[in-house]
């Protein structure tokens, strides 16, 4: 059986349909994976180290991330659309699928589209609480829609819809903690808070976090860091924490995230469902900062069922304040309260564990064969 997958764009949407894809492979299948040229999408397949993976039965082929931008620049988007779309149906042409899975986003629309047009079978996945623009619109195409969160099946009407969960790559599986900590470079007998924005890093935290430090002065010799800061900041974060006196292991990047989780107590992040995935997947109490200008507000609603389940603390982003001198207090008020209390840390883990679905890969392999019989 012959699979295209479009999963490219962000990180919350590569990572899933890799999943998926070595599932598939696993299986006996062959895969062809759609993904931006956007520098996401190449560093994390290079880190991932995909290009040794190519062969005859996994291709990786590059598309248009084609981002809509509103009403005032609808004919050029339309444009750019219909050039990907018709990209997709020669690469269906060549690769003659038995089906196809959009994983999201407008790297997958035109992916959908194709295989409406040559009516293939094709699937979507949408692993947030309230879907994107893209698979709003490639609902009414799809034969099936499979979701990571239950709440999202309301949006679809009356199209099949099944809760898969959202995928998490093989690799992603706890490790033993000392052995994390030991090959990060970080000590065996501390705490240690993994902070993250997302695939790309996001400003706003990385600030938060170096203003928090100064308010975490009395747990220097407590509590350390793995910080994935995106390569923007990473200077400007490792002088902050060697400045407030705490060890951390920061990088633009990682590509080896199961000895980050593994190591880690505590998460600070954004509230991506990929990234919502793999915290309940290790089964880590969180502290949620969404991304306030993410569509529909989807990461808000995905903090939300984190936080209503007890495994997670929301923070919305203006709650940071204005004032330098302030902006890192709750953040690091938070940090303090849980990680101070052990009994309270161990309730918002299982509650995380909870919420994992440690199959969705299987799963949504299993739909796609359903579809391509």
């Amino acid at each position: 059986m012959n699979v295209m997958i479009a999963c490219g764009g962000t990180g919350g949407h590569l990572f899933p349909g890799i999943a998926v894809a070595e599932t598939l492979l696993a299986r006996g299948h062959t895969v062809q994976l759609l993904v931006s040229e956007k520098a996401v999408d190449q560093t994390s397949l290079r880190m991932l180290r995909m290009g040794d993976r190519v062969g005859p039965r996994l291709s990786v082929r590059p598309v248009s991330a084609i981002g809509y931008t509103g009403v005032r620049q609808v004919a050029r988007f339309g444009a750019r659309l219909a050039k990907a779309t018709r990209d997709c149906a020669t690469l269906c042409a060549e690769f003659v699928p038995d089906a196809v899975l959009g994983m999201g986003g407008f790297t997958s629309a035109p992916a959908v589209l194709a295989a409406s047009w040559r009516r293939v079978p094709s699937l979507i996945h949408e692993s947030n609480a309230v879907p994107g623009r893209a698979n709003r619109w490639m609902g009414r195409l799809a034969d099936h829609i499979a979701v990571g969160m239950a709440h999202c099946a309301k949006f679809f009407g009356h199209k099949p819809v099944t809760v898969t969960g959202t995928p998490i790559r093989a690799a992603l599986r706890r490790g033993k903690v000392d052995d994390a900590v030991e090959r990060l470079g970080l000590a065996r007998d501390r705490q240690t808070v993994l902070v993250m924005g997302g695939s790309q890093g996001a400003h706003a935290i990385n600030e938060a976090m170096a203003c928090a430090l100064p308010w975490l002065d009395g747990w220097t010799e407590r509590l350390q860091f793995i910080h994935l800061s995106g390569e923007a900041d990473e200077t400007f974060l490792r002088d902050a924490y060697e400045k407030n006196g705490f060890r951390a292991k920061v990088m633009s990047f990682c590509g080896e995230m199961e000895l980050a989780y593994s190591a880690a107590d505590l998460v600070v992040s954004r509230a991506g469902a990929g990234t919502l995935t793999e915290i309940a997947a290790f089964g880590l109490p969180a502290i949620l900062i969404p991304y306030p200008h993410a569509a529909g507000n989807h990461q808000v609603h995905n903090a939300r069922g984190f936080e209503l389940a007890g495994a997670a603390r929301l923070i919305e982003q203006t709650q940071f304040g204005q004032m330098h001198a302030t902006k890192g207090e709750r953040l690091a008020e938070c940090i303090a309260n849980i990680l101070d209390d052990d009994n309270r840390r161990q309730h918002m883990a299982a509650a995380a564990r909870s919420l994992a679905v440690l199959d969705a890969e299987e799963r949504i392999a299993d739909l796609i064969e359903q579809h391509a019989d």
